[in-house]
């Protein structure tokens, strides 16, 4: 078995750094909500670590958008000019920007359930 991983990844790059970006996200998302729902319970945790998630995804994509690529000329890299190479940044900030508003939203509506049960 080790031997067919360990040439399924080095065939293809590609695939190694597709797999190797998503188990980064599930430790670093996972040890975060880990950590919180110990100590703030399940679904605040939850929505706490969504909430910040997606916030730092629309702060770092903003950044890219702002400052990246340094080096070349945007027009020297694939014939794909300034605005071509934000598209991908740019949409996802839209796709965070949208999830961290859901969050918000969800922590707000998670708050006052908790200030209706403590009233009655």
């Amino acid at each position: 078995m080790r031997e067919i991983m360990r040439s399924l990844l080095s065939a293809n790059l590609t695939v190694t750094g597709i797999l190797m970006f998503i188990g980064s996200l599930i430790v670093f998302t996972g040890s975060v909500y880990l950590i919180n729902s110990t100590n703030l319970g399940r679904r605040l945790g939850f929505l706490i670590t969504g909430a910040a998630t997606f916030g730092w995804g629309v702060i770092n994509s903003i950044l890219f958008i702002l400052y990246a690529p340094r080096g070349p000329k945007p027009a020297d890299i694939e014939g794909l000019n300034a605005f071509e190479i934000r598209v991908l940044p740019i949409t996802f900030m839209v796709a965070s920007l949208i999830l961290f508003i859901m969050f918000l939203l969800a922590l707000n509506r998670f708050e006052e359930e908790q200030l209706e049960e403590e009233a009655s």
